[in-house]
């Protein structure tokens, strides 16, 4: 997906919208009040992790503004708070700390820099 300013814009959203939809079907299936463990919830938030990790060197101009950053932050933050059927009221490194999960902005940079 090329958008007219050449800035992958459009592409990013398009990826935190279908990773958004993969979380919100396994949230349908794994209510936060009970259902599998953690670890089962953590293997399944993998194919959400997976959809934002795709194509992330390409994606360097665009994470760098403060906009993506955020969408691409609370996209995670959902993820990490089904992984551990927590509340929406929880703060975004406290969730991921729980969930023991590194946050998806780091990763992205390692992903990037081993790439390079």
């Amino acid at each position: 997906m090329i958008d007219d300013r050449l800035n992958f814009n459009s592409h990013f959203d398009y990826a935190c919208e279908k990773a958004a939809k993969a979380i919100n079907a396994i949230a349908r299936i794994m209510p936060n009040n009970s259902g599998p463990s953690s670890s089962k919830r953590r293997l399944l938030a993998s194919v959400s992790s997976s959809i934002l990790r795709y194509e992330d060197p390409a994606w360097d101009a665009a994470l760098k503004t403060k906009k993506n950053q955020r969408k691409l932050n609370s996209t995670f933050r959902l993820m990490a708070m089904r992984v551990v059927s927590a509340y929406r009221t929880i703060s975004t490194e406290a969730v991921c700390v729980i969930a023991g999960m590194i946050p998806i902005v780091i990763t992205l940079a390692e992903d990037t820099e081993c790439y390079m």
